[in-house]
């Protein structure tokens, strides 16, 4: 299976449209506006001075300052290279023992990995490679629902709290529910952008975990702390899981640099309460500016623009819709006056031509495009492009 795209590639981007060294600003991945925390990058240039030494396996510092952050015993916590490897070695560790299920139950091809698409990639691949016959549920963005019960309970289901592209958070008594539910899936609840949202904390399926062995949840400490270069992130499970995935695990994957770095932005308490205000100030702000562009709607349940909308992480999805512009199109536009966007199409159920519901009505859309939140300026910025673009006729 070929590598899953995403964002945060300008060089890429300037190669395909040959942008020279034009200056891009990236809104294409998801990372904290504010930039990575001062103390951050300090601790990790200073760690350089220790690269002649291997890092101690398993992070242990840093997983006891996460347990601690938490509430949980240590021996529930397992750190790695951002969630993408915990992603994989979730699939690993699941491969045998599912493969065996399948065949014990006589339906060696039965759906063993759950999937609500649109979402993110890194997912799907994890299922491929560890050959777990997915089974695919469709979510409609403007009027998608939460509605999920596998005709087989084993295996596993994937999915984001809030979820990527959608943004869409789960009504956490809800998600609970389906849990114990389906006693025999291990739910996989990707928090990668909680964080970013002033409730987190009663949003946060972390202390349920002790109750249930079949949840697991994924944090990553790379977008909250702007730190995608040093890749670090941790999964939060019951004693047996938690060894189960070190036993898949590579050693020293997680670098002495980016050990030190989580481990100082963790003490900056002051840093995620700015995060948390600017992006709940912007993501609004956004949004409703985005409301008013032609041929543009945000994507969200509903057709109609919400009275009191609910909060929303560090990035917003947007559909094309009465506009002669298609996704690509725009992403380009915006590249050559140097914003960079995340066009959407290879999120299955986000192409071109797809179809949105709501009110009993289907919509065809142009594509999509996700934007991050940035500086109050930068999202100024953008806004005002992107009116520009579509207020004027598509390239021939």
């Amino acid at each position: 299976m070929r590598p899953i795209p995403h964002g945060g590639n300008p060089a890429s981007v300037r190669r395909r449209l040959g942008l020279g060294d034009t200056p891009l600003v990236d809104f294409s991945a998801s990372l904290n506006p504010l930039g990575p925390p001062p103390a951050a990058l300090a601790a990790a240039r200073a760690a350089l001075d220790r690269v002649d030494r291997y890092p101690e396996p398993g992070c242990p510092l840093l997983t006891e300052r996460l347990a601690e952050r938490h509430g949980v015993p240590v021996d529930r916590v397992i750190v790695g290279a951002g969630t993408t490897e915990l992603i994989g070695l979730i699939g690993q560790s699941l491969r045998e023992v599912l493969a065996l299920h399948a065949v014990k139950r006589g339906d060696p091809a039965m759906p063993v990995s759950h999937l609500v698409e649109p979402t993110y990639g890194e997912y799907r691949r994890a299922s491929v490679l560890n050959a777990l016959r997915t089974e695919v549920w469709s979510r409609h963005i403007l009027g998608w629902s939460q509605d999920f019960l596998p005709r087989t309970a084993a295996g596993v289901f994937w999915t984001g709290h809030p979820d990527n592209p959608t943004g869409r958070a789960w009504d956490r008594d809800r998600l609970l529910a389906l849990v114990d539910d389906t006693l025999g899936l291990l739910t996989v609840v990707d928090e990668a952008f909680l964080p970013f949202l002033p409730d987190e904390a009663e949003r946060t399926l972390i202390s349920a975990v002790a109750a249930r062995e079949n949840l697991l949840v994924l944090r990553s400490l790379t977008k909250l702390f702007a730190i995608p270069g040093l890749r670090v992130g941790y999964a939060v499970a019951l004693p047996d899981m938690v060894e189960r995935l070190r036993q898949y695990q590579d050693p020293w994957t997680v670098t002495l640099p980016a050990e030190a770095a989580a481990l100082a932005a963790l003490d900056d308490v002051d840093y995620r309460e700015r995060t948390v205000r600017l992006v709940a100030s912007e993501s609004a702000r956004m949004m409703e500016r985005l409301w008013e562009l032609p041929g543009l709607r945000p994507a969200r349940p509903g057709r109609d623009r919400p009275e009191s909308p609910s909060p929303l992480p560090n990035f917003l999805l947007v559909s094309l819709t009465e506009t002669r512009w298609t996704s690509v199109e725009v992403h380009e536009a915006l590249a050559r006056r140097g914003l960079l966007v995340r066009e959407c199409s290879d999120f299955r159920g986000l192409e071109v031509g797809a179809l949105l519901t709501g009110h009993d009505q289907l919509v065809a859309t142009r594509g999509h495009l996700r934007f991050a939140v940035r500086t109050p300026a930068e999202n100024d910025r953008l806004v005002a492009t992107l009116a520009e673009i579509l207020s004027s006729e598509p390239p021939k």
